[in-house]
């Protein structure tokens, strides 16, 4: 067996509860547990065991074979392990009340094979591996689980009900270039069966049409795909889950069971989104690492005589605009010509703050952004000046809009052809703050300017902005090579303006 991976994803994720829990139970009588795990030919191997109080919620990890201080209760036990040899992996979960020394096995020889596979097979090139995870039926934390290629893996069948099983297959090319990704997956609830044979179809999968782009990242890239329940059924989420990387530019396809996805990328930045729901038998297009990366996010609002910045992020990507962590760079307030609020941010730091402003009149919140990246890279600094009335004395969003930029008919490294010419949208972006207390102040747009230069800043080439088909696009004459920075200032009926400019916008070879 070549492959095996637990879950410590489930331990990222549950370890808080260890702290919350630990106190309740602490009064209570002491007693200890030892869980003995045996690998199929009876020789004892490590696993950690995941262990829940059903009483007080106490929630932690232990290490099997040797004994470990519990208070007296009923608990839930939930374990995964692989044999001495790693050429077989087990899961399993069982309830047992602890009262005094009490001693518990999971014992492999007592598994059964797990074998799942897609109908129609992918075909040959494909790495096939399967899933399993054990979870308490009542959604507690006691949820462990592992991965093996296909042949290798191994659960215990308990009849209680008060446990489940959620099994998953997944298929990676071979191929570091080319290849469909194929994943899978269903829930047997009443109890872990005596072994699990199950054939999923691939029509009842949705796909995602991936296109990843370079320039404004670059290298080698982690692409991951994270689940989210909504229909109660928790013990999915674990198996619901793909990584793997690809360099940088890259396009493939990815078929998931249907559900809510999060889509993420990290190179030497990171990008990703919140959760879409994506409908079996549907393709979605997803192009990734497209120029522009720019401000983006969430105009300012004040509240209770605050101004809060907003969730402007200096390099968001138009399709995940979550991300852009690598940004070092400042923030500025300031009102009738003096400074309110100067912050210089490192790194991964949040940059939203909410000064008090003095009162109803007109400010200009400054940002601006930069990140270190190797030679050739786009996208390498950005700023934002939003100049706009507001009044502390109401909870509301200013008027302003962020310019998203758009250019078109570029290659997969973000390139345009020497000495053409590109055309470029201007998305006018008005996002709101999804706090029904707070207003949304209608607006329009009266003006919109627009800027290019192909010198890193030293000139600056007005281009003509025209609206059509509800956008906003200016066109660019690209020189013979090099970079092209961009620059938009837009002003709207009630006087605001702002003004978005990104360094090295897009390549021209």
């Amino acid at each position: 067996m070549r492959r095996t991976t637990a879950a410590a994803s489930v331990v990222t994720v549950l370890v808080p509860l260890l702290l919350a829990g630990a106190s309740t139970a602490s009064a209570a009588a002491k007693g200890s547990i030892t869980v003995r795990t045996l690998d199929r030919s009876g020789k004892p191997v490590h696993a950690q065991v995941a262990v829940y109080n059903t009483k007080t919620n106490d929630f932690r990890y232990i290490d099997s074979n040797k004994a470990t201080s519990l208070p007296n209760g009923s608990y839930e036990l939930a374990t995964s392990f692989t044999d001495a040899g790693d050429d077989g992996a087990t899961v399993g979960g069982h309830s047992v009340t602890v009262s005094g020394a009490t001693k518990t096995t999971f014992d492999a020889r007592k598994g059964r094979p797990v074998n799942v596979s897609l109908s129609p097979k992918p075909g040959s090139g494909y790495d096939h591996t399967v899933s399993a995870y054990v979870c308490a039926s009542d959604n507690s934390p006691a949820t462990m689980g592992i991965s093996a290629e296909a042949g290798d893996l191994y659960v215990i069948p308990t009849s209680s009900k008060a446990y489940e099983v959620s099994y998953g297959t997944a298929y990676q090319p071979q191929s570091a270039t080319g290849g469909d990704f194929w994943l899978a997956s269903a829930t047997h609830r009443g109890g872990v069966p005596s072994g699990v044979s199950a054939t999923l179809k691939k029509s009842g999968l949705t796909t995602l049409k991936v296109s990843a782009r370079s320039g404004p990242d670059s290298g080698q890239a982690q692409f991951s795909f994270s689940y989210q329940s909504t229909g109660g059924d928790g013990c999915s989420m674990s198996t619901n889950s793909l990584w793997f990387q690809r360099d940088l530019p890259n396009s493939f396809s990815v078929h998931l069971p249907p559900g809510e996805w999060n889509v993420g990328q990290q190179s030497r930045d990171f990008i990703y989104d919140g959760f879409h729901e994506y409908t079996a038998g549907k393709t979605t297009s997803l192009a990734l690492g497209h120029a522009v990366w720019g401000p983006g996010g969430r105009l300012p609002n004040t509240w209770y005589h605050q101004l809060y910045f907003g969730s402007i992020n200096m390099f968001a990507d138009p399709t995940l605009p979550a991300g852009g962590m690598l940004a070092d760079g400042t923030v500025k307030l300031t009102h009738a010509g003096k400074t309110l609020y100067s912050h210089n941010y490192a790194r991964g730091e949040d940059v939203d703050g909410h000064p008090r402003i003095p009162g109803a009149g007109w400010y200009t919140l400054s940002e601006t952004g930069h990140r270190s990246l190797p030679s050739g890279s786009l996208s390498t600094s950005s700023s934002l000046s939003l100049h706009f009335y507001a009044d502390p004395s109401k909870n509301q969003q200013i008027r302003d809009y962020i310019t998203r930029f758009w250019p078109e008919a570029l290659n997969s490294r973000n390139q345009a052809a020497p000495g053409s010419t590109t055309t470029v949208a201007l998305g006018m972006q008005r996002n709101g703050t999804d706090d029904s207390t707070v207003r949304q102040l209608s607006d329009s747009v009266k003006s919109v300017h627009a800027w290019y230069t192909t010198d890193n800043g030293a000139h600056w080439h007005a281009a003509t902005a025209k609206p059509s088909g509800g956008k906003w696009t200016i066109a660019v004459h690209n020189p013979a090579s090099g970079h092209v920075g961009l620059r938009s200032t837009v002003t709207d009926t009630h006087g605001d303006s702002s003004t978005t400019t990104v360094s090295n916008a897009y390549a021209v070879s």
